[in-house]
């Protein structure tokens, strides 16, 4: 486990990784081997301010977090009203 953590993690790697699905690397040593020179200013790679403001995907819950309280839908609720839209 340890041997793949480091090789997923090798600049190298996390460079072929990145440009592949269009990301920032997650080591940054790998911005000096993207094959598009501008890659990890594209996606911000060093971009700190930028990545304080992404707000990352969770799983639907009951509970808003907020003053509506349990009023949202949980995943299964989600999941089936996604089901609905999408066919």
């Amino acid at each position: 486990m340890y041997k793949w953590l480091d090789y997923v993690i090798s600049p190298k790697v996390q460079a072929q990784i990145a440009e592949w699905f269009g990301e920032a690397p997650s080591n940054v040593k790998a911005c000096a081997l993207t094959t598009a020179k501008d890659h990890c200013k594209i996606f911000h790679a060093t971009d700190e301010a930028y990545f304080n403001r992404v707000a990352l995907w969770q799983t639907p819950i009951a509970d808003c977090g907020d003053s509506r309280g349990k009023t949202c839908k949980d995943y299964s609720q989600w999941s089936q009203a996604w089901t609905e839209i999408k066919g």
